[in-house]
């Protein structure tokens, strides 16, 4: 099984390849399919030297399908109770393998079909729709590396193999196809962290006043309140918001019927995330932290270390940018890592540095992750594409600093912070 990084065999890491191919337009009876993210993924197997990419999928276990595979317009995509397989080849026609008893509504798709009944025609489909392929790209990672884009079973791989094939990674052509974001999804992101900023300054000043007035309030009444701020925005969950201990747990949801209350001399850690509503736009994501008095000299060295970790990774991203050399998501995590680490606090920072964000059902994106830790993502930055910087510290049962910002790669500018960078720790007393 091969290990095979396509990076190097992309063309120029600040090239959006992706974006050098015309939409194409299908039509199927009055029907029209827009097929552009199959023209790029064409156009990006053939400049990863590749034979074909295969996108396997059995009871929609591979998100990846849905993604590329086009719907008539307005309509979704047929029901898919058994194994598909998308074949884009580096040449000639796209072919779509799938049962029989469901072929009919995929030839809605303008692609063509290859049905098969029997699991010994899925195995002659296969054959057919690879034709002479042998390097084919799949959604696998070699030894798991990157979870984020592991989805074709074991099994699959294997029959895959028996049949001559070489599988690789669809790592890098996921993120050149399905993460890269268009005018529309900017757009959406940038209207996204207006909201989200505007939620995170009306919590804190909510905080400061009921703490001014003598008035008790809770991590739990935060939370309602930033989630009303939000309303008609999208969100996959509640805002994280933990108070002192709280804070240190990087994931903590607050409890409705035992929340903490904040109190004069407390710490708090606020993570909010929201999008315009609907798959083809992008989350905005930030943390900030705050103090209900004059913080700690602990509390203001463990700020100092990661503000400075954050803004170590957005300097070395403009400067590569500026140099027009390529760079890796898991370089600028061990950047920020090596910072904290080399401060005292390596054990402390339990948690990737920044993840993809892109169009898509989820916050996490398709795109490349800023990690070194859980992972090793080999993808480099390209143009149109997002992500989040969020280094944090945790002290167990003391308190948490996490300073996330999101980040565009605009394809002329180059790296952009798109939402408020925070410098001070905020002042709520």
């Amino acid at each position: 099984m091969a290990d095979v990084s396509l990076c190097a065999e992309l063309p120029s890491r600040w090239e959006s390849p992706q974006n050098r191919s015309p939409a194409g337009i299908s039509k199927r009876g009055s029907r029209e399919v827009d097929m552009d993210n199959i023209t790029r993924a064409q156009s990006l197997v053939q400049s990863a030297g590749l034979d074909a990419w295969m996108v396997h999928d059995f009871r929609g276990n591979n998100p990846v399908l849905a993604r590329l595979l086009p719907a008539p317009e307005n309509e979704s995509l047929p029901m898919a109770t058994r194994r598909v397989a998308l074949v884009i080849p580096a040449d000639g026609s796209p072919q779509l393998v799938c049962h029989a008893i469901e072929a009919g509504g995929f030839a809605q798709t303008g692609i063509e079909v290859i049905p098969y009944g029997s699991r010994d025609e899925l195995e002659g489909a296969l054959r057919r729709g690879l034709g002479t392929s042998r390097n084919v790209a799949v959604e696998y990672s070699p030894r798991g590396e990157l979870p984020t884009v592991s989805w074709v079973d074991a099994g699959t791989i294997e029959l895959l193999q028996g049949m001559g094939v070489e599988p690789v990674s669809s790592a890098d052509l996921l993120q050149g196809v399905l993460a890269t974001w268009d005018e529309s999804a900017l757009a959406g992101h940038r209207r996204s962290c207006e909201a989200t900023a505007a939620a995170m300054e009306d919590a804190l000043d909510f905080v400061r006043a009921q703490l001014a007035s003598g008035s008790v309030t809770n991590e739990y009444e935060i939370q309602s309140r930033i989630s009303d701020k939000l309303t008609g925005f999208e969100t996959d969950h509640p805002a994280i918001v933990g108070v002192n201990g709280h804070a240190a747990d990087p994931h903590f949801s607050p409890s409705s019927t035992t929340p903490e209350n904040m109190n004069p001399g407390d710490w708090l850690l606020i993570d909010l995330w929201a999008r315009v509503p609907g798959d083809t736009n992008v989350y905005a994501d930030i943390t900030w932290v705050a103090c209900a008095g004059e913080p700690t000299v602990k509390q203001q060295t463990v700020f100092d270390i990661v503000r400075r970790a954050r803004d170590l990774v957005i300097e070395q991203m403009q400067r590569t940018w500026q140099a027009g050399e390529p760079i890796a998501g898991w370089q600028l995590d061990r950047l920020a890592r090596d910072h904290i680490t080399e401060a005292g606090y390596g054990d402390a920072f339990v948690h990737r540095t920044g993840h993809s964000l892109s169009p898509g059902p989820a916050i996490h994106g398709m795109g490349v992750n800023l990690d070194d830790l859980e992972s090793r993502d080999t993808r480099v930055l390209l143009p149109n594409t997002g992500f989040t910087i969020e280094p944090g510290i945790y002290l167990a049962d003391d308190f948490g600093v996490r300073l996330e910002v999101d980040v565009y790669v605009d394809p002329n500018k180059g790296p952009q912070v798109t939402t408020p960078i925070q410098d001070e720790i905020v002042r709520l007393a």
